[in-house]
């Protein structure tokens, strides 16, 4: 007896060994692909926006108040957290994102064991990690966030709904975990909502399979869905508390509805691009569904039953909205790589190993040449820096930053001469009726204020508002000179400085 005692000891002894050797690895992996961004102020520009309303919550303004965007205040809460961290906010929340984006391969690495074994669970991590960098969430996007929430929802959903046995009890406890994570998710980002509801089913199902109890289901329901809503209706009473409900309304739930679509031919051109991104990781999971790897493991199958189906709800949210942007296929790389893992298990002709080389060697590759376009078309720190000094000096009221990035007010400590500081609100013609003021109206308005240094993109890209871009080149052209360029690759930032008398 104390032998078989000894040798399961010593087995588990082995296993925490080797997941604790997976940990470090997906924690160095993520620094290391991550790292080269670290303090580069440009990355995108809705985490420089995020970052602006972390800071100016610590100062008073509230958001959707004063400063008004769509985003849930639980997102601008983590930022606001963030800056507690001292310094200027950049690295710092870049490192936190950095720790997401490796718990959350962490966690892919977990799910994706009992199907394909550890050492291609750790290569699904990395995958993970490659793969954010491909549509801009090499920084702090709101999914590089979120996707931890979900991931652990998955988990925990998982591990209730993929094995036999499990009690009524344990599944009841686990799916109040699992809502409890999507409710922390859709205070990041409301998407996440889709995967909560396909959680939600399974949780069900599997309460259900136990109990054939219609009121034990009823109560289950009752209780996770209350658990998932509970952040979201905590944040709506606190601003009724405060007299600002309609617009914490308005901004979380009824403005998305007024905003314009695209045009067809522009939405085509990103879902062209958005394949080019993904065709890799989705022919592999094409390619894990014919073979069939998983099929050596216990648990395989219903694993790989799990994996797909939550890769299929994720594509629901990203079709949903019907816009397409790059980051917004973020939430598709966690189930993409954890669907992927088995296939680097193939052992005939060795196509495993071959598959993950390729796919991790394709992963870096593609993150070293697409951070490499980022740099040259939206600059880095220098053309940041350059900014800045080009700037403070000459500020004696508000800066405006009619198109370009709000990080400019975060840096040079500058007042907000709107509560749209960030600028694709105001110039965006998708965006003209669907944020509570005319956008016309309200940049005369700013332009009326005489802001000292305005800082435009030119040129204008062609779905701003043309009729609001000419108002400002108007004002541009009768009051104001440039003092500075900063040139990209195919495009320049130009800092304008108030003409004295005018």
């Amino acid at each position: 007896m104390s032998t078989l005692l000894l040798k399961q000891r010593a087995a588990f002894d082995e296993r925490r060994r080797r997941w604790a050797a997976t940990v470090v690895i997906l924690l160095l992996a993520a620094f290391a692909i991550r790292g080269v961004q670290f303090g580069n102020p440009l990355i995108h520009v809705d985490e420089n926006f995020y970052l602006l309303v972390g800071d100016r919550m610590l100062q008073g303004a509230l958001p959707y108040v004063d400063i008004w965007d769509r985003k849930p205040v639980g997102l601008f809460v983590l930022f606001a957290a963030i800056r507690l961290l001292g310094g200027d906010g950049i690295v710092q929340y870049q490192v936190v994102a950095t720790l997401f984006a490796a718990g959350t391969a962490i966690i892919v690495a977990r799910m994706a064991a009992p199907m394909a074994g550890l050492k291609a669970a750790t290569v699904a991590g990395v995958i993970y990690l490659l793969l954010l960098g491909l549509v801009g969430g090499t920084g702090g996007q709101a999914p590089v966030f979120y996707n931890l929430f979900v991931a652990g929802a998955a988990l925990a959903t998982m591990t209730v709904v993929a094995r036999a046995g499990v009690s009524a009890e344990r599944i009841r406890r686990g799916g109040a975990l699992a809502m409890g994570l999507i409710g922390l998710a859709m205070q990041v980002k409301y998407t996440a909502v889709f995967e909560g509801v396909f959680m939600g089913l399974a949780l069900m199902w599997a309460s259900w399979r136990v109990s054939r109890r219609p009121g034990r289901l009823a109560v289950d329901a009752m209780i996770w869905i209350a658990i998932a809503l509970a952040p979201t209706l905590v944040a709506l009473y606190w601003y009724a508390w405060i007299g600002h409900a309609d617009a914490f309304i308005y901004a979380n739930f009824l403005s998305i509805g007024d905003r314009s679509d695209a045009p067809p031919a522009e939405l085509l051109r990103r879902l062209a691009k958005a394949w080019k991104l993904l065709q890799i990781p989705v022919l592999a999971v094409l390619l894990t569904l014919l073979l069939g790897p998983w099929r050596r493991f216990l648990v395989g199958a219903s694993t790989m039953r799990f994996a797909l189906a939550w890769l299929v709800a994720a594509m629901v949210g990203y079709l949903a909205f019907g816009t397409y942007f790059d980051h917004y296929a973020l939430p598709l790389f966690a189930p993409l790589a954890l669907a992927c893992a088995p296939l680097f298990t193939h052992r005939p002709y060795r196509l495993g190993l071959a598959a993950a080389t390729l796919m991790l060697l394709a992963g870096v590759i593609a993150n070293v040449v697409v951070i490499r376009k980022m740099h040259l078309k939206r600059g880095h720190q220098a053309e940041m820096t350059a900014m800045v000094e080009a700037i403070r000096p000459r500020l004696k009221g508000c800066l405006y930053v009619w198109n370009g990035d709000p990080m400019l007010y975060h840096l040079t400590g500058s007042c907000l001469p709107t509560r749209y500081p960030f600028a694709g609100h105001l110039n965006l013609l998708r965006e003209n009726g669907a944020i509570g003021v005319d956008q016309a109206s309200e940049v005369r308005r700013i332009l009326a204020g005489r802001p000292s240094v305005i800082v435009d993109h030119d040129p204008a890209a062609r779905d701003f508002n043309f009729e609001v871009v000419a108002i400002v080149r108007a004002e541009l052209r009768r009051a104001y000179r440039p003092v500075k360029v900063v040139p990209l690759r195919r495009t320049r930032l130009i800092v304008y400085e108030r003409i004295p008398g005018r």
